[in-house]
């Protein structure tokens, strides 16, 4: 697979001098690594190699190819979105609040439609699917399970566990290296349905900005990419949000400041989340209306964010309008209950 490129001593000694590599380069390297042919010493090797290099957008480009070539196929509506974040945030080690997965029920409660691409927790104290399960939801759906339940409810899970099996031939090396790769974004960029919106959180607003160019490579349509205050892969409500946006061919960056909706400015503090039980508690707490505070005030700003993307409304005052009337009028909770 890697013979017409010189095989892995070239492709490594061109990373090792500083070389940028094609996208059909980066393509075939991870070709071969998901395929399970390339030992952990060239995966290891190619990893921190790239990583002191420095990721180019190509490079990136070739490798989403890769996954979305060796996933397990998911067939989705053409305007379903993913609520996403790449995760690093050091509010997440910590006291970990799982604002996209609440986000996607709100969104899909409010006409959205939402397949949610995520894992269990890696270094985080609670990860998506960690939350689900401690909601009493069923994660080890098969593709044709979580199609069904996204055509019927608007909402289904892609596990990356089911959907991306070939991954294992590089987890254990990932996990070895002990140092944030590629492959920390790889997954919020490929998602197995091959959805065209989303809504990406990110620590870095550099990173935003390759991430939003290799969507556009790769054809989707309207996307969000944000970081916010403090550096974190959510729209905060500690203060603004820097947005990158893909919207039909072009690229922009702008400030989105929760105050222009009516938001006040919350504490860390009061945004902390924990454990998936404790995250379970919240969500529920702010699907059913208990919780009002900068928790609520969050997690229906990042679904008001996806339903802009989704196209369901054209900015952020309506999708909160229409966020709200989900939760007053019962429908997340019911929807909630519909999947378990």
């Amino acid at each position: 697979m890697l013979e017409k490129f010189g095989g892995w001593p070239t492709l490594l000694s061109d990373l090792c001098d500083g070389k940028n590599l094609t996208a059909e380069k980066t393509e075939s390297v991870l070709s071969e690594i998901l395929s399970g042919e390339a030992d952990p010493s060239q995966i290891s090797a190619f990893l921190v190699a790239l990583k002191v290099k420095g990721e180019t957008t190509e490079e990136i480009t070739g490798l989403v190819r890769a996954m979305l070539t060796a996933s397990e196929p998911l067939l989705l509506p053409i305007d379903a979105i993913d609520i996403v974040g790449t995760g690093g945030s050091l509010q997440r080690r910590e006291a970990a609040l799982n604002v996209s997965t609440m986000a996607a029920f709100i969104a899909a409660a409010s006409g959205a439609v939402v397949c949610k691409h995520g894992n269990r927790r890696a270094s985080s104290t609670s990860g998506a699917f960690d939350l689900l399960d401690a909601l009493g939801l069923p994660i080890e759906q098969t593709p044709a399970e979580v199609a069904e339940q996204v055509k019927k409810k608007n909402l289904g899970f892609a596990f990356a566990k089911t959907f991306h099996p070939a991954m294992r031939f590089a987890g254990p090396v990932r996990a070895g290296i002990g140092v944030p790769t590629v492959f920390n974004i790889l997954g919020p960029l490929s998602h197995p349905g091959k959805i065209k919106r989303h809504l990406i959180g990110t620590v870095s607003s550099k990173l935003a900005i390759q991430m939003a160019e290799v969507l556009l490579a790769n054809g989707s349509k309207h996307a969000w990419i944000v970081t916010g205050d403090g550096e974190i892969d959510e729209i905060s409500v500690t203060g603004t949000t820097n947005i990158v946006e893909l919207k039909d061919g072009t690229i922009t960056e702008w400030t989105l400041d929760p105050s222009d909706f009516g938001i006040s400015f919350y504490s860390p503090s009061d945004l902390k989340g924990g454990s998936p039980e404790k995250n379970a508690e919240i969500a529920i707490d702010i699907f059913s209306g208990r919780e009002t505070g900068g928790k609520s005030e969050m997690v229906l700003l990042n679904a008001s964010a996806g339903l802009v993307v989704a196209g369901v409304v054209s900015d952020i005052g309506q999708g909160l309008r229409r966020s709200k009337e989900a939760i007053e009028t019962g429908a997340v909770v019911e929807l909630l209950e519909s999947l378990k």
